[in-house]
């Protein structure tokens, strides 16, 4: 019988080594890959933006299938890797991977046709030639991955491994979901639900708002502050609230820069932004790409701001060609409004896309498929059941939502197996033993 050869302190370090630098590479891809499953159109409108520069617009439609597929290979080899699961394969893939874009984001380094790589999406902004230098770390890690992954073991047994895969799919599968159906679950952007934008737009120069209240009595007007309202029950008749701006407004901050919005020449944002209560605003980047399959949708919820006063905008980085042939394809009479097409794809992450706002903050956000029914608009949109209260954005309850929705069942599937086999082990120890007292017991007679 051959000795089982000893561990040497050397091939101890070596596997702890492994293991670290496992650890290193997993987090990356599977954070890269996740990022981008989050948002898979912001990925969309990056390759977009990579085959306009090099002339390869004809591709375009297939922008949307390879942000999905990059994003899901880094996730599932970022699982592999973490998890040391496919001792052969993983190695042999995550140095094809790094082959390639080692090379590539030299190139960008270089010719800079994009200043920002998107690697890490919109959660992680770097510059192209520190994606470049981050790609050499990491190819650098993968090459000692080839060369030693086998000496450190893996988490779970080659029979389990494809569970892991499998569960990373269904995982990816639910995010990829929920962001084509309702939106990012996690928004890098600085448009999240809640953003006060009239206040991130005047920034420091927020005019400090008073309001007066015009009452009738006897035909008699009268105005009053808030804080002394008369008595309706005296015979007083509300008539109109009145704004008043203490100071005179100035200036918008960098947050929101490009929340910019033109009547043609004409820069309308104050007027859209000062409004009070809800306004609803359908974002467009380019109405010949446009889903027009819920157009009834938009014409119901438009029909609806006209009787009950919500104003309705259609805002576009379309030419005005584009806006008539939209009109005359889709029987639209809403006012079209003007917006740079980076600013409308920041904003959302659809094509059309509903935006509104109460009192200039973002109070939802929804994909048109989400509008609410035509025989939900009957009554003023706070009294609407779809309407619900302000969408409240909680990031460290989405990302821990997240985590715990990936790392538990992998946490799970490892202690079951973990009880299957002493399990298996405990059933073949007392078979061998029972196995032992048999052929003791045949030999003593």
């Amino acid at each position: 019988m051959t000795a089982t050869p000893a561990i040497t302190p050397i091939g101890k370090w070596l596997s702890v080594a492994v293991i670290l630098v496992r650890i290193v590479v997993g987090i990356t891809f599977i954070f890269s890959g996740l990022v981008k499953l989050i948002d898979p159109v912001g990925t969309m409108y990056k390759i977009d933006d990579y085959l306009a520069v090099m002339n390869m617009t004809a591709l375009q439609p297939l922008s949307i299938i390879a942000s999905v597929t990059l994003a899901l290979a880094e996730f599932i080899l970022g699982i592999n890797t973490l998890l040391g699961s496919y001792l052969r394969t993983t190695p042999k893939l995550l140095l094809a991977f790094m082959t390639l874009m080692t090379p590539l984001t030299l190139y960008l380094a270089i010719a800079n046709p994009i200043a920002d790589c998107g690697c890490f999406g919109d959660a992680v902004i770097l510059t192209n030639w520190q994606t470049f230098a981050k790609n050499v770390v990491l190819l650098l890690l993968v090459l000692f991955l080839y060369k030693y992954y086998t000496k450190a073991k893996s988490v779970f047994h080659r029979e389990v491994q494809a569970l892991t895969v499998i569960w990373g799919i269904v995982y990816a599968a639910f995010v990829v979901w929920f962001a084509f159906t309702y939106m990012p679950i996690l928004d890098f952007r600085p448009y999240k639900l809640g953003t006060d934008i009239r206040a991130a737009y005047y920034g420091d120069d927020m005019p400090d708002t008073e309001y007066q209240f015009v009452y009738e009595r006897e035909g008699v007007q009268q105005t009053f502050a808030l804080d002394n309202l008369p008595d309706e029950s005296q015979g007083w008749t509300f008539v109109e609230r009145k704004q008043v701006d203490s100071q005179p407004i100035t200036k918008y901050n960098s947050e929101a820069d490009y929340f910019v919005v033109y009547d043609g020449n004409e820069d309308v944002t104050e007027e859209i932004l000062e409004q009070d209560g809800y306004v609803f605003i359908m974002l467009s980047p380019n109405l010949a790409k446009a889903n027009d399959n819920h157009i009834d949708k938009i014409h119901e919820l438009y029909d609806y701001c006209l009787l009950y006063g919500y104003p309705f905008y259609a805002v576009t980085a379309s030419t005005p060609a584009e806006i008539d042939e939209w009109l005359d394809n889709t029987g639209g009479e809403y006012p079209f409004l003007f917006m740079d097409k980076t600013s409308i794809v920041t904003i959302a992450r659809g094509n059309p896309y509903m935006l509104i706002l109460k009192d200039g903050v973002i109070y939802h956000k929804y994909p048109i498929s989400q509008l609410p029914e035509e025989a939900q608009l009957d009554r003023p949109f706070d009294q609407v059941e779809y309407h619900g209260t302000q969408a409240v954005y909680n990031e460290r309850a989405r990302v821990l939502f997240l985590v715990l929705a990936l790392v538990v069942p992998i946490l799970v599937l490892y202690f079951t197996e973990r009880v299957a086999l002493f399990a298996l082990r405990r059933f073949r120890r007392k078979r061998e033993e029972k196995r032992q007292s048999n052929e003791e017991t045949i030999i003593n007679k």
